[in-house]
């Protein structure tokens, strides 16, 4: 299948913060949106992103892709991922525990800053294959489906930020010094 990159909808775009339609009908349409959400999201560098929401490409459907980052076990100084596209995705229980981090945004460029998301959650979708999946997810998976979720329903993660908001610089300049360089 050809690659569809879509371009990234950014701020002020009104569809960002308008809450999407539950998919009916899985069709021809989804597919082609599911298809075209993975290759925008495969094609975004500088940054890179760990997610994308179907209205980030102007399409007002519940249909997310996130992505789950693993240990590469030939190479543990690199990470490789599975894309897991979620349709009508929905929260359905969270741990009482929370992490404060450092969140960007593909829709909101070069524009940083500190998001309180919960570390457990579990998530109830479907797939595109139609099947109904339950599924728990903790850490840095967890936030990723917060921060598309969130999107799904409007929110943009700048209306979470704890504290100012910072550039790519600054924000290069404090993970250098909390690592030590």
């Amino acid at each position: 299948m050809p690659m569809a990159k879509a371009s990234i909808v950014t701020i002020p775009n009104k569809i960002l913060t308008q809450k999407t339609t539950p998919v009916e009908k899985l069709d021809g349409e989804i597919i082609v949106l599911a298809q075209n959400l993975v290759d925008t999201l495969d094609s975004a560098s500088e940054p890179e992103g760990a997610g994308i929401a179907a209205n980030q490409i102007g399409s007002d459907k519940r249909v997310c892709v996130v992505r789950q980052f693993f240990e590469d076990p030939h190479r543990p100084d690199r990470y490789t991922y599975e894309d897991l596209i979620l349709i009508n995705p929905k929260i359905v229980s969270f741990s009482k525990d929370t992490d404060t981090d450092w969140e960007g945004c593909l829709s909101i460029p070069n524009v940083y800053g500190k998001v309180e998301r919960y570390l457990k959650i579990k998530v109830k979708s479907t797939t595109l294959s139609g099947n109904e999946i339950s599924f728990s997810a903790h850490d840095f998976f967890a936030r990723v489906i917060q921060h598309e979720i969130d999107h799904l329903d409007g929110i943009l993660f700048t209306s979470r930020v704890k504290g100012k908001t910072i550039n790519e610089e600054g924000l290069d300049r404090i993970l250098r010094k909390e690592a030590g360089h």
